[in-house]
């Protein structure tokens, strides 16, 4: 197995694993168009970073972050336009909610960050992980604890001194998971109406993370 950066032709296995991952989630709805082109996008943005986990050609799994959530999707709705919007209209047209969806989505990271100055809690650059997805026979294998180290990594190398991560509440092995692997949890909010729990990690400037398996 190899961890290697995130690839635009990565796009198709990784909204593939995403979905089967994350059914019921917001990104998840808007269909597998929009997160190809989503991940096909991500590691051509300078605010995304992400890796893959790969043996020979098949993708075993991935890890996808950002610099800023809002940007983000700035740069999809502009520089991708042509792909992305169609799919995403044709998305709203068919489930209006997912409009207010996306907005939550663009602005819960500012008042996440909001709570977390309130509660005292250090204010550094953040970046906001946005996914990690490994397929089911390969799990257990150590495979997300190794995308994890390379996602710190980079992170570190990039001078990013907190990760977030927001996790469903009611998803106890994801909890168990940012837990093992040193994530503390900072609060909770409310997202697309359900209870959610958001995560940090604290990265210390030229610390190797070790992988938790």
């Amino acid at each position: 197995m190899q961890i290697i950066p995130l690839q635009p032709t990565h796009a198709r296995a990784a909204a593939r694993l995403h979905i089967a991952g994350q059914p019921g989630t917001f990104l998840t709805s808007l269909g597998p168009q929009v997160l190809t082109v989503f991940y096909e996008s991500l590691p051509r943005a300078a605010v995304g970073l992400g890796f893959a986990a790969v043996d020979n050609t098949q993708m075993l799994g991935f890890v996808s972050a950002t610099t800023s959530v809002g940007r983000l999707f700035v740069e999809l709705g502009t520089r991708r336009a042509g792909l992305f919007l169609p799919p995403l209209l044709a998305c709203f047209a068919r489930q209006p909610s997912l409009m207010l969806r996306s907005l939550e989505t663009l602005f819960y990271p500012m008042v996440a960050a909001r709570q977390s100055r309130q509660q005292g809690h250090s204010g550094g650059s953040t970046a906001e992980l946005l996914s990690i997805m490994v397929e089911p026979y390969a799990r257990s294998h150590g495979v997300g604890a190794h995308l994890m180290a390379a996602l710190t990594a980079e992170c570190t190398r990039r001078q990013i001194e907190l990760l977030d991560v927001t996790v469903d509440k009611a998803n106890a092995g994801a909890r168990r998971f940012y837990t093992r692997h040193g994530f503390s949890l900072m609060h909770d909010f409310t997202l697309y109406g359900r209870a959610m729990y958001q995560y940090q990690l604290a990265l210390k400037p030229h610390e190797k993370f070790r992988p938790a398996i």
